[in-house]
Order: structure tokens, then C-alpha cells, then sequence
């Protein structure tokens, strides 16, 4: 790849991987493809949403909630690690 082919964003991730800031951007970018794709209402249920190390955990309020993100989960992840462009989120842990 010569520079020409390089974009801003290739510019941006190289600098955070320097700043050791790549985990923080992941965190940022995670929450916000899961909000996109949970919908309002469910993100209002949400009370914690914690990514590190390839593993996104959620808390919600309600156990019906809880039992219904648990089936749905796999098919999240799925949705999700597209959305962010590889497997980024390897496990998702609801409680």
C-alpha cells in the first residue's frame, strides 16, 4: 500500500495503536454499534455496557429482557462483528 491508498482512518488507528488508546477507541466503537443495533428501547433497559478483551458484557433491568438477550446473543455478536469489520467482539455475557 502506497500512501495514496491511505486513508485518515488508517492514519487515526496506526496514532492510537502508538498511544496505546486502541483498547479506549474499541470500547467507544463497540457501544455504539450496540446501541445502533439494540434500539432505543432496549439501550433505556441497558444499565452497563462493559467491552474489554473481545468480551462486550451487558446488564439489564429486567429478567425477561435478560432471558431474551441471552437467546438473541450469538445472533448480536454476529450482527455486531460485521457492523465493526471482523471479529471483534468474540463473547457477549449478559447478567
Amino acid at each position: 500500500m502506497n500512501w495514496e491508498d491511505r486513508t485518515a482512518d488508517y492514519y487515526i488507528q496506526r496514532m492510537l495503536r502508538q498511544w496505546d488508546m486502541a483498547d479506549y477507541a474499541s470500547e467507544i466503537e463497540v457501544e455504539r454499534v450496540y446501541k445502533r443495533l439494540a434500539g432505543d428501547l432496549i439501550v433505556r433497559l441497558t444499565q452497563r455496557i462493559a467491552y474489554k478483551n473481545g468480551t462486550l458484557r451487558l446488564k439489564y433491568a429486567a429478567a425477561a429482557l435478560r432471558q431474551e438477550m441471552t437467546f438473541r446473543r450469538d445472533s448480536l455478536r454476529q450482527k455486531m462483528n460485521e457492523e465493526l469489520g471482523g471479529e471483534v467482539v468474540k463473547k457477549i455475557v449478559i447478567y
